[in-house]
């Protein structure tokens, strides 16, 4: 089981798209052009601890992409940590909560982890 599935494929590019705005979120968010509203009391924190998922997100797609064992668990705990914030967090909607759900499916399917020995 060396090559990659087209689904594989398609869970990393979207753990890049994710990483990707994450990064440019923590960015925007340090430049203080994203309003904050309660969380400004945390203030620059807030800019790196988006900055250090995007980092961690891309770590996952660089995983993903090339099938490392660790991949696999690491981005089914990312993605339930992703549904529990999406739940809490109402400016995620529906979308980021909904993708995360689809990712641990997918993940969770028979054959899938086995990709990742």
């Amino acid at each position: 089981m060396s090559e990659r599935p087209t689904g594989i494929t398609i869970l990393a590019i979207l753990q890049l798209l994710s990483a990707l705005a994450d990064l440019f979120a923590g960015v925007l968010v340090l430049m203080d052009l994203v309003p904050l509203g309660i969380l400004a009391i945390f203030g620059a924190w807030v800019s790196l601890i988006v900055f250090i998922l995007g980092i961690i997100g891309l770590v996952l797609f660089y995983g993903l992409w090339t099938l490392k064992s660790w991949a696999w668990l690491g981005a089914l705990i990312f993605s339930i940590v992703g549904i529990i914030i999406g739940i809490m967090d109402p400016i995620a909607g529906i979308l980021t909560p909904a993708v995360s759900i689809i990712i641990v499916i997918y993940l969770l399917f028979p054959g899938t982890r086995d990709y990742f020995r």
